[in-house]
């Protein structure tokens, strides 16, 4: 057998980062990533595709966002932990949160204000978008940049397995 650590399967890196949903100590392998955001894709789009045969558009929308919320709590504490592994401060996931903070805001205005408040909104707050942008792209480079190999100041090299 090769010493080479092994990738965790999907569904296993997925459970592991519903279960350290609110933990901000430690560190994430890119692999702890991608797993989690290829399960949450997936579970959307099964979602999404039975609430399309089953739903009217309203009801699917909603579906929709609910899902994405919900998928969406314990991403905060998956990127603290993958920037610790670059041995970054974990405030930089800020850049994150005020991405979904916008998207989130419009989503709620979506639902309760008629159509003419929306495009208002939308008139008014549209330079924010080019930092959502922004912040959006810093938050992807963050995210597949390469941790730090062996320990840092955060804890262990996640990809070295004890024997």
């Amino acid at each position: 057998m090769s010493d080479a650590p092994s990738a965790l399967p999907a569904p296993t890196s997925a459970r592991r980062t519903i279960a350290l949903a609110f933990t901000f100590s430690g560190r994430a392998t890119r692999t702890e990533l991608a797993s989690y955001i290829l399960s949450a894709i997936l579970a959307t789009l099964a979602a999404s595709f039975a609430a399309a045969l089953l739903a009217e558009y309203q009801t699917r929308a909603l579906v929709s966002d609910a899902l994405t919320v919900l998928l969406a709590i314990p991403v905060p504490a998956l990127l603290v932990r993958r920037l610790q592994d670059q041995d970054r401060t974990g405030k930089l996931v800020w850049l994150a949160v005020f991405s979904f903070a916008v998207w989130l805001v419009r989503v709620i205005v979506s639902y309760t204000t008629a159509m003419d408040v929306r495009i208002w909104l939308d008139r008014m707050i549209w330079p924010i978008d080019w930092l959502v942008i922004l912040a959006n792209l810093g938050a992807v480079i963050l995210a597949i940049l390469p941790g730090t190999p062996g320990p840092n100041r955060f804890g262990p090299d996640p990809r070295q397995r004890s024997a």
